[in-house]
């Protein structure tokens, strides 16, 4: 009688997930293996697909583009994944304080989410170009300097982005944190200064311990989500050399693309990273679930 019923709830739950697992199987699954076994191959528009083996990632391995991207790539996300981190929970735990206006204030720090990245792009422009960007206009030319081309030149083409997907996106990182931090017993805090801990110590031994799986879901969102950036980076990103791989694919299938295999290598090149940094976290998280409690 138990399995019976065990069987008819798997097989209502399939049922209610069938819709998502449909379209995941179709429009993400079975493409990415497509893309995967393509990536073997030599396949144009026209002709029947000739097996290659590594070649198409030994060719893509010594392209200059690519490797350049890989590299711009890494930068671009250290340089804006752990600000994004760290910001994201400051934010949190200052909204998470008992003060008139919170809510108000929280409503403030996450507007800038709910502008369109067109709008975003339009506005960063006005702050950062060399000719009618406020930036130039009220703090650099009133000193003598010369307006400095933002968005052009190489060395601050990079941070300015940086800078622009931080004041954008920061504000879901600071909701994923409330939302653990919310979850945290009051008693807990109160046993804690009571026992006479800092703000500092609660933070250590209260809060970072019992908010992880948050701080787990929300780094593992950064970096896939900064990994993959292409809009601000097509829009921002005006010196060639600093292209990062989402948008140097579209250049590199510009390259190749006649080629299928070529460019579905680079494509499966782009991800493996990714791929392996989930593989090792998720595998940490679910240790740390197995062992009896999270661990900060």
């Amino acid at each position: 009688m138990r399995k019976k019923s065990s069987f008819n709830d798997n097989l209502t739950a399939y049922g209610f997930l069938s819709p998502y697992l449909l379209l995941f199987v179709l429009f993400l699954l079975l493409p990415a293996v497509s893309g995967i076994i393509i990536s073997f191959f030599k396949w144009g528009i026209m002709g029947s697909p000739k097996f290659r083996g590594l070649k198409n990632y030994y060719k893509v391995f010594n392209d200059d583009l690519f490797i350049e991207s890989l590299i711009n790539t890494l930068y671009f996300t250290v340089m804006t994944a752990v600000p994004l981190v760290i910001i994201g929970l400051l934010l949190a735990l200052f909204v998470n304080q008992k003060f008139k206006g919170k809510n108000i204030t929280r409503t403030i720090i996450f507007l800038p989410h709910v502008i369109s990245v067109s709008a975003v792009g339009i506005i960063w422009v006005w702050i950062l170009d060399k000719n009618i960007g406020l930036l130039n206009y009220y703090f650099i030319e009133p000193f003598g300097f010369e307006p400095i081309g933002w968005l052009v030149q190489e060395s601050t083409s990079m941070p300015a982005i940086s800078i622009a997907t931080i004041w954008w996106t920061v504000n879901v990182n600071m909701i994923i944190y409330l939302a653990g931090l919310q979850d945290i017993p009051e008693d807990l805090y109160e046993a804690a200064r009571i026992d006479g801990a800092n703000n500092f110590e609660i933070l250590r031994h209260v809060i970072l311990p019992l908010s992880w799986p948050g701080f787990f879901t929300a780094g593992l969102v950064i970096g896939l989500s900064v990994w993959n950036e292409f809009l601000f980076a097509n829009t921002f990103l005006h010196h060639p050399s600093l292209k990062p791989i989402s948008t140097s694919l579209y250049a590199f299938a510009q390259r190749y693309g006649r080629d299928w295999g070529l460019t579905n290598a680079a494509s499966v090149m782009m991800i493996l990273p990714v791929m392996i940094l989930f593989i090792i976290f998720q595998k940490k998280f679910i240790e740390g679930l197995t062992q009896g409690g999270l661990k900060a």
